[in-house]
């Protein structure tokens, strides 16, 4: 038998890996999330004992009651999944599920504690099987155009001659008229060069067609990756379009210039900004309002000080304004500008680590909803920026 340790260890890595989540989640993802967490604390509390005595009373005692913690953590998980999937309308779960929860953790602890040598082999097989399938699996060679809804005036570029790019994409939306359009919007992309389709139509129907939309690519790699490899670059590709097109207004009579609106959804939120606390020094009062949409966690300021007026929306059920290494020791703290969107929801309470490690896996299927839900947003941006802005 097990130390009386690595049952209760095993026990609160169940506890972790069933916590309450922030989107519904299925019944493999539930039990293989399950199981690492509980393989985690199971390995770490082996590690810890292993060279210490224990009575077998007290290891089959410790044993049943991290069963039993399991099984009962897996109910009311269940019983939370039902109540969140209600909210957003979506099928309930059953015994099933619960079942898929448990079983992998309980043969996963087996595994470790009876069977350490065989369960080493396989672990490592399959952490080496998953290294050299996930970067092709994850690989996006999607044309940039394909991502890029139809009438938006696209400069293709890599991050490099910024200045140049800027100017090209500004030239051609001066040559297309777009002086004298009512309004410019500065649209960010995604790392990516992703941009949001249903945002480019509501920015189109709350200026009933007299409004140009500009996008500028400034990598062409997952948002994830263009967030940690560098997160500047979609502030720099911002400024520099922002630039561009500032100084051509500014050869126009004020109340003849057309507005500039600057708009950016997750990665792009945080370049567009950078942008707009540029222009607070650099050219005030040459950006009319600010738009961001699902802005990663703790990657802009809490309070939107001087500038354009900025607006910051977040569905109630979107984990990505969540999500921060610092949801590890406390709960996630949201701009105060920050205005709620989207299906109402309950949210999940916060418990250290467990937090962290519910939102994460939370950001596996935030695209998977329909618009309104996870990190999924529709014409419902612009309208909001609306209401908020006072026109319309």
């Amino acid at each position: 038998m097990p130390h009386p340790l690595t049952a209760v260890a095993a026990a609160i890595g169940a506890v972790v890996g069933l916590w309450p989540s922030g989107l519904p989640r299925g019944p493999v993802t539930s039990g293989i999330l399950t199981a690492v967490c509980v393989g985690l604390a199971t390995v770490a509390a082996l590690g810890a004992t292993r060279r210490r005595v224990w009575r077998p009373a007290a290891a089959v005692a410790a044993t049943s009651a991290a069963v039993a913690t399991l099984v009962c953590a897996a109910l009311l998980s269940a019983t939370w999944q039902n109540a969140l999937r209600a909210d957003l309308e979506v099928g309930r779960v059953g015994i099933g599920w619960v079942t898929w929860s448990v079983v992998p953790a309980v043969l996963v602890f087996v595994a470790l504690v009876w069977l350490p040598r065989t369960t080493a082999i396989v672990a490592a097989t399959i952490t080496a099987l998953a290294a050299g399938y996930l970067p092709a699996a994850h690989a996006d060679d999607t044309p940039t155009s394909h991502r890029t809804p139809p009438g938006v005036l696209y400069e293709l570029g890599d991050g490099a001659d910024l200045p140049q790019h800027g100017h090209a994409l500004a030239s051609r939306w001066e040559r297309a008229g777009g002086l004298d359009r009512h309004a410019v919007v500065i649209a960010v992309p995604t790392g990516s060069g992703w941009v949001d389709a249903t945002a480019v139509d509501g920015y189109r129907d709350r200026f009933a067609g007299d409004v140009e939309i500009l996008a500028m690519q400034y990598a062409d790699q997952p948002s994830w990756r263009a967030f940690v490899g560098d997160r500047g670059a979609a502030g720099r590709s911002a400024i520099a379009l922002l630039r561009a097109v500032a100084d051509r207004t500014a050869t126009l009579p004020a109340g003849h210039r057309p507005e500039i609106h600057l708009y950016g959804q997750s990665l792009g939120a945080i370049g567009a900004e950078d942008a707009r606390a540029w222009a607070a020094t650099a050219r005030p009062g040459a950006v009319t309002e600010t738009l961001l949409t699902g802005v990663p966690g703790d990657s802009i300021a809490a309070e939107p000080g001087s500038g354009a007026p900025r607006v910051v929306l977040a569905n109630a059920s979107d984990p990505i304004p969540r999500w921060s290494i610092s949801l590890l020791w406390r709960p996630s703290h949201e701009p105060q500008d920050t205005v709620t969107i989207g299906r109402p929801v309950r949210r999940p309470p916060w418990l250290p680590v467990a937090g962290f490690v519910q939102t994460s896996a939370d950001l596996l299927g935030s695209l998977d909803g329909t618009p309104g839900v996870g990190h999924r947003y529709g014409t419902e941006q612009t309208s909001s920026m609306s209401s908020v802005s006072g026109d319309g």
